[in-house]
């Protein structure tokens, strides 16, 4: 079994992670500041949740990945079941219940329905990929025809996994949060290579039935909607805080006023400075300089992790990538636009950077199974079930390169006992069979037919050239390569470069057909077997040349 390397950790990811949420730490401090107090509550509460969320990546990254999806379906249902309570006994904070309170404990379980939402998305497209290729005109347009009615019921079933999520998320209501599980739908969708076409239609479907969905929108939200459309109708009510926003990112100028000397900020002019609206005070205390740094930051932790997406070596974990890096980036850019006027408003907060626990103790799991990948994943990863369900060491022990089964014709000439000295894993050579001396020329001594002669120098009675064997001969390394028998042997150029062929050939062939779902031990002895070979394959290789 092979030990996940720690050498592959990403010290910039978490590094990334710390300077954001530093940064946020920093901004909640003067967004909360009051005179005669060091520090506020919310910044103590948030330091405090940010080091436990430190703790929780680290953790995360030493779990297997594949574990936390052989479990999604379970995470599922508890998920769904502790989102109908929260509708029947949560709390109740600015007319949405969206909180549950334990000990004490102010706890918003949509926040972890997210991350849920893209490990389940991420296992359904990876269960349902990997199919193998056809060959012919015929089969591949059948082999089009199925793929296509695959892909079809994929994404039908993937929109009815997240529906009962979306929907209870929405009636809270909490119509940013059901967004952000939508996105996870398209991130994942993206990376499993859906066709743009239909996440083009998908993402369509709103707006072409925007009358249907008008009608069903929460009262605040369409108020939200005609607000972002027209905020000077409502100054001092639905469109104040939107209003404010942007004298505050406006009054900033390239530097900024300076922490702690906002105007907008510090004489609560602007309403919910610490949560929605914390890229507002950057805006301002910090300037056009401090929001573009905080965009770099963002850019900065997405392109770590669509490099950890890139190295993985299996479709499950790209797909819990790909959904991870979508829902961090749509959080960052609809919180940004709506703060400079670009979107309405919502309640989706600035990933790192806003206050609130659930959020960022979800964000830095999020981190810890992004790394779990990079970490945990091997050379080769199977995602669909093998042709051969028996280990690469087991088939070998088995005979892989065992002596083709020949008949009396075909070993007419050969001296007496010599299919019964030929070992099972190697080829038929001078020195395999006993009385056939080899002479510098190529001949028996004994004059009779030389069992070192290929097919087309034997003619009729012949025996079929076997496999090269995957292992190194100990015999052959005594002698040096000079000695090699296929080094005497006419034509052994023309042998190794087939062999070579035969080699490349064989190696993407296997890939292919032993592509499979084998549980994680399964998985790494095949490929433990698989290097092995390929490593004495090029020992040999080393030999003969």
């Amino acid at each position: 079994m092979q030990r996940p390397s720690w050498r592959n950790v990403d010290p910039f990811l978490v590094l990334l992670a710390i300077v954001l949420v530093a940064y946020g730490l920093t901004v909640i401090s003067s967004a909360t500041h009051a005179e005669g107090v060091a520090y506020s509550g919310t910044l103590a509460r948030q330091a405090v949740i940010a080091s436990f969320g430190v703790v929780l990546m680290v953790g995360l990254s030493f779990v297997d990945y594949r574990v936390i999806g052989q479990v999604a379906p379970f995470l599922y249902v508890a998920t769904v079941a502790i989102l109908v309570v929260v509708l029947g006994v949560g709390t109740f904070v600015f007319g949405a219940q969206r909180w549950l309170e334990i000990g004490g404990i102010r706890l918003q379980p949509s926040e972890p329905a997210k991350l849920v939402a893209v490990i389940v998305l991420a296992r359904l497209f990876a269960g349902r990929s990997g199919e193998a290729p056809t060959m012919g005109a015929a089969e591949r347009v059948a082999g089009a025809v199925a793929s296509a009615g695959s892909l079809a019921r994929t994404n039908v079933l993937a929109l009815g996994v997240i529906a009962p999520i979306v929907v209870l998320v929405y009636v809270q209501p909490d119509l940013g949060t059901a967004l952000v599980v939508v996105s996870a739908y398209f991130g994942v969708a993206y990376v499993a290579g859906v066709p743009h076409m239909i996440l083009g239609a998908i993402a369509s479907v709103p707006l072409l039935g925007f009358p249907v969905v008008w009608s069903v929108m929460k009262p605040y939200m369409r108020n939200r909607i005609t607000t972002f459309l027209a905020p000077d109708r409502d100054p001092l009510g639905e469109g104040y805080n939107l209003i404010q926003a942007r004298i505050s990112v406006g009054s900033g100028g390239w530097l900024g006023r300076g922490l702690g000397n906002g105007t907008q900020t510090q004489l609560n002019f602007l309403r919910v400075q610490h949560t929605d609206f914390i890229f507002a005070v950057i805006g301002e205390e910090l300037g056009f300089v401090g929001g573009v740094g905080l965009i770099i930051l963002y850019g900065l932790l997405l392109w770590r992790c669509l490099r950890v997406l890139v190295r993985s070596r299996d479709a499950f974990g790209r797909y819990l990538v790909g959904g991870i890096t979508g829902t961090i980036a749509f959080q960052a850019f609809v919180n940004v636009g709506m703060n400079v006027g670009l979107l309405p408003v919502t309640g989706i907060p600035l990933p790192f950077i806003s206050s609130g626990g659930s959020s960022l103790l979800t964000l830095f799991a999020a981190l810890g199974i992004v790394q779990s990948v990079l970490v945990h994943s091997q050379a080769r990863r199977y995602d669909s079930k093998p042709s051969v369900g028996v280990p690469a060491r087991s088939r070998l022990r088995a005979g892989r390169f065992a002596l083709p089964d020949v008949g009396p014709a075909a070993a007419d000439g050969l001296p007496t006992g010599t299919l019964a000295a030929v070992p099972a894993w190697g080829p038929i050579d001078a020195f395999d069979l006993p009385g056939a001396a080899a002479s510098p020329s190529g001949t028996p001594s004994d004059g009779g037919a030389s069992p070192r002669m290929t097919m087309r120098e034997r003619g009729e009675a012949e025996l079929p050239v076997p496999p090269r064997p995957r292992g190194s001969d100990p015999r052959f390394e005594e002698r040096g390569a000079s000695a090699s028998p296929v080094a005497m042997v006419p034509g052994a150029r023309d042998e190794r470069l087939r062999w070579r062929a035969d080699d490349r050939a064989d190696a993407s062939s296997r890939r292919e057909r032993d592509a499979s779902g084998l549980s994680v031990r399964a998985a790494r002895r095949r490929a433990q077997g698989l290097a092995a070979e390929e490593r004495a394959a090029l020992r040999l290789r080393g030999d003969r040349m």
